[in-house]
């Protein structure tokens, strides 16, 4: 029989057949340690995570990059790890007026999720900051391409539209905004500051208070309608936001203050 066989042909046959058993064992083992080494690498994302999300709540800067960023090196295997670690660098820089860099974190985000309507969004943001408008509109562009419901997206399209001087294509974006959801409020006051910068600043009355009355929280509304009664001449009604303002945010109040005070000389 094969088995008893002195044959070297023999030999070889038998010592073949058992291999593959040997290598299924040894890859059981490997497995095993691969599933471990992933299970512990998983355990520190979610540590260095929560590290980074701690420190970044808390203000401290440097400690939350540096914990994204060790987030990103393990997380080699799993891009969407990496990814969200990109995004959440990126959030923390734009916190800190860190607008290059906030840039170059979202574009790495978005190589790795590149169907993350906020990874797009918020890399619009950061290039509006650094008065790229034009790029800016057009990742707000594929941001409501990829989410139609992400209405800051929309809305900061319009902006920068705006702040490029291309106010017909400013006001297009937020009739469009208004139609299909009446009750966004920052549509009316995108609306209303075009049509300010428009020469149409009766107009915008009406769609500061909409705004207003949609979310009467929001000071940005209040300082909004204040300078648009300043173009208008009536310092009454400018006062009168000022005095609102106290309540939800003196700084703004006092910046308000001190240009009704100008406009007054």
């Amino acid at each position: 029989m094969v088995a008893h066989s002195t044959n070297f042909n023999g030999y070889i046959r038998v010592a073949l057949a058992r291999l593959p058993a040997l290598l299924f064992i040894l890859a059981i083992v490997a497995g095993g340690v691969a599933a471990q080494q992933q299970n512990d690498a998983a355990n520190e994302v979610e540590r260095l995570m929560s590290v980074a999300q701690t420190a970044q709540e808390e203000g401290h800067y440097d400690d939350a990059i540096r914990a994204y960023r060790q987030v990103v090196a393990l997380s080699k295997q799993a891009p969407r790890s990496a990814a969200l670690a990109y995004f959440n660098a990126g959030t923390v820089y734009l916190q800190f007026k860190k607008y290059t860099d906030a840039v170059n974190a979202f574009q790495h985000s978005i190589l790795l999720e590149p169907n993350s309507a906020e990874a797009y969004n918020n890399l619009g943001e950061a290039l509006a900051y650094l008065k790229q408008y034009s790029q800016a509109v057009t990742a707000f562009q594929r941001a409501t391409q990829l989410d139609r419901n992400l209405l800051i997206a929309q809305f900061n399209m319009g902006l920068s539209y705006s702040q490029m001087g291309q106010l017909q294509y400013a006001e297009f974006v937020y009739r469009v905004l208004m139609r299909d959801h009446p009750d966004y409020d920052l549509g009316y006051d995108g609306m209303a500051v075009t049509f300010a910068k428009s020469g149409r600043t009766r107009e915008a009355i009406a769609l500061h208070e909409k705004a207003i009355s949609l979310r009467p929280d929001n000071p940005s509304f209040y300082y909004n309608l204040g300078i648009s009664y300043l173009v208008l001449g009536n310092t009454e009604k400018a006062l009168e936001q000022k005095e609102k303002l106290l309540q939800l945010d003196p700084l703004a109040a006092n910046r308000l203050a001190i240009l009704i005070a100008k406009h007054q000389k």
